[in-house]
């Protein structure tokens, strides 16, 4: 595994309004990882995803990218530098065509990079080349999270920021993201994913995090964690020793 930290978080607390969510979290992550945020509603997943990419209030708290002090950059500067993060539900142009979408992700890119960028996305996702012509609208929601990943991904992010990729999808839809997720970390890209799925995400996991009530309550490689017995019974229901652990969506 590598060991070059890509992103180092110190002391971090971080919130909305005048409370924060998450607190005191530190934590690195090395470069070409996958690591997962896993928790109840509400433990802070996303708001600590967001707070990444600068999309809600540091209370206190510094955070370093390649080495580079990044926590009171503006979001799109944070981008310019590598991060990059796909929201939790649908956020394309769905009367737009997947071709369109994929050129709108490219549309900072000189009309050279912008076309090498288009190339290696649906070289990387044969999907969406099958479907440049159709609306992102009817396409399904698994194929839908895809082509939002390869919008994102046409800026060469090192850092990729998943906000709950299968939410909603079926068990064959989010076992394509899954697969997808594992591919983009092959591409050599640090993905850090909050994610309902425990199961899913663990097994396509190199780290999971375990938050509670905005703290760190578990830090791990993700097989640990996921035979840990206190996240067998909270999250994944029965004895991880058991023949059930081997049913999933990966299937």
């Amino acid at each position: 595994m590598p060991e070059t930290s890509v992103l180092t978080i110190s002391n971090w607390s971080v919130g909305y309004l005048d409370q924060p969510i998450v607190k005191d979290f530190s934590a690195s992550f090395e470069a070409g990882t996958v690591a997962s945020l896993i928790g109840g509603n509400g433990a802070g997943k996303s708001t600590l995803l967001k707070s990444i990419f600068g999309l809600n209030k540091l209370f206190a708290g510094e955070m370093s990218f390649e080495g580079q002090p990044v926590h009171r950059l503006a979001p799109a500067d944070r981008l310019k530098a590598g991060i990059a993060i796909v929201p939790q539900g649908r956020c394309n142009f769905p009367q737009m065509s997947v071709r369109e979408n994929l050129l709108m992700g490219g549309y900072v890119l000189s009309p050279a990079a912008a076309k090498i960028a288009f190339d290696k996305v649906v070289t990387l996702f044969p999907m969406l080349g099958r479907k440049l012509p159709e609306m992102a609208g009817n396409l399904s929601g698994g194929e839908q999270q895809i082509l939002e990943t390869a919008m994102v991904l046409q800026i060469n992010p090192r850092l990729l920021l998943l906000d709950e990729p299968s939410l909603g999808l079926s068990p064959l839809m989010q076992s394509e993201v899954f697969e997808t997720v594992d591919d983009i970390r092959k591409e050599g890209v640090t993905v850090i994913m909050a994610e309902q799925n425990v199961f899913g995400s663990l097994m396509i996991s190199d780290r999971a995090i375990v938050l509670e009530l905005g703290r760190k309550f578990m830090d791990g490689p993700a097989r640990e964690v996921m035979y840990d017995p206190r996240i067998r019974t909270a999250f994944l229901g029965g004895d991880p020793a058991h023949a059930d652990i081997e049913q999933g969506v990966l299937q």
